[in-house]
């Protein structure tokens, strides 16, 4: 085994991972049989058979020694290269230049995790994690972009579909080491890397001492996706994104995920009036506005899982229904149990109506005030309220789409005119009429 300030960097088998750790921090508690050498940065920890005799264990354990220090010095002459070459890896894939990213790094794997991590001494936490993360070659495409991206260490595992955890733990280890604080967004398709890198950035923000490396809040074991089997939620999504090609559908997910037309169009280079425009041809194309909040909350959900392997798609059906959950999905009493189960600590219902109401307005609180008829500031205090009932983050634009669902699924009376009313300043005044946002900057 070989381990690293990071923890085990390799193990054979791989259950011997953790005996090799204690061996390596307590050599003196290790059993006599067992080898202990610093080797390249790292400790090599041997542990021969019953067969191997005592100069044949300590041959080996001095020839892969010396293949490490070699492979050491060689990953040092090459380390400047290879950065350059990650940085410029990085910097394609949150282009949308899948294509060229493959020209630069071969195969790759389809599903991507993004960690974004600041602390004191970046470069540093840079040097030891790459050391980890050097030992292992890439292998059925999987690679592990590392580099500093305006001070800020940057590591993009790509991965098949179940990730092992690997590179999370080895980050986790080199967070608390040196003093790190980071975010780590949720595993995405290769297409849809700048929003997990935005969801990373987000994410980074709720780091603590105590938790140094935050993940993308959301709704966990609640969530629709841990809900409908993934064929079936891969195949309703082809159906209801196969009119958009790959360019439409990124501009479609950041849209949706940064709610504005001016950042979508600084992400992806071009102006506001052409955002707008593409947004107008992707309607058309889907056949539904998308000023609907529930039409954004349903392509949401789409756009966030994997894409189809291309050479072997899902069968294209016709499209469903607008139903807040098609029956492809979910059959109305599954979709009635999980919607229940979500919103049951917003037992009051003036809690229920404000929360259906503020989602109508995209999460928009002045509107949904005028609508609701309540000062800004009530709407605001019972959304703080909501938040703490339902443990979830209101600010995430997913967690607001199932919960918009979830509402909407339930088929309650949620309207404006339905808040009770309990008199005083505050609810004196009755509801205004509904004013849909417009397409536009929100």
């Amino acid at each position: 085994m070989i381990s690293g300030r990071s923890g085990a960097i390799y193990s054979a088998p791989p259950e011997a991972a953790e005996e090799g750790i204690h061996a390596a921090a307590e050599p003196s508690t290790a059993d006599t049989a067992v080898t202990v050498r610093p080797a390249a940065g790292a400790a090599l920890v041997l542990c021969p058979g019953p067969d191997t005799s005592a100069r044949r264990a300590d041959l080996v354990a001095s020839t892969t020694a010396g293949l490490l220090a070699v492979r050491a010095r060689r990953t040092l002459d090459l380390r400047p290269a290879d950065i350059r070459l990650h940085t410029a890896a990085i910097r394609l894939l949150l282009r949308g230049e899948t294509t060229l990213a493959h020209d630069i790094l071969g195969t790759l794997a389809p599903t991507a995790t993004v960690y974004r991590l600041t602390g004191p001494d970046p470069q540093r936490a840079h040097h030891a994690l790459r050391r980890a993360l050097q030992p292992t070659a890439p292998d059925h495409g999987e690679h592990t972009l590392l580099t500093l991206l305006d001070g800020e260490l940057t590591v993009i595992a790509l991965h098949p579909a179940a990730d092992d955890g690997r590179v999370l733990r080895l980050i986790a280890r080199a967070a608390e080491r040196h003093q790190l604080l980071g975010g780590v967004a949720d595993p995405c398709p290769l297409d849809m890397i700048a929003t997990a890198w935005a969801e990373a950035e987000q994410a980074q923000a709720a780091a603590t001492a105590g938790h140094r490396l935050a993940p993308v809040t959301g709704l966990g074991t609640r969530s629709l996706l841990r809900l409908i089997p993934p064929d079936r939620l891969t195949a309703w999504a082809h159906t209801l994104l196969h009119p958009l090609d790959t360019a439409a559908r990124r501009l479609l997910n950041i849209w949706l995920r940064s709610a504005s037309i001016g950042t979508t169009a600084q992400i992806l280079g071009i102006s506001r009036a052409t955002v707008r425009t593409r947004l107008r041809t992707a309607a058309q194309l889907l056949h539904t506005p998308l000023d609907s909040a529930t039409t954004q909350a349903q392509l949401l959900l789409a756009l966030k899982t994997p894409t189809p392997d291309a050479a072997n798609p899902p069968p294209t059906r016709k499209p469903t229904s607008r139903a807040p959950l098609p029956v492809s999905l979910a059959d109305a009493p599954t979709a009635h149990r999980w919607a229940t189960t979500l919103l049951a600590p917003l037992d009051a219902p003036s809690l229920r109506i404000a929360l259906h109401v503020w989602l109508q307005h995209l999460g928009h609180t002045a509107p949904a005030a005028d609508a609701l008829g309540l000062h800004r500031t009530t709407l605001n205090r019972w959304l703080e309220e909501i938040t703490e009932r339902l443990a979830a983050d209101l600010t995430a634009p997913a967690t607001r789409a199932e919960l918009h669902l979830a509402c909407v699924t339930l088929g309650e009376h949620t309207e404006p005119n339905t808040l009770p009313r309990r008199g005083g300043r505050t609810f004196q005044r009755g509801p205004l009429p509904q004013k849909a946002p417009p397409l536009a900057d929100q």
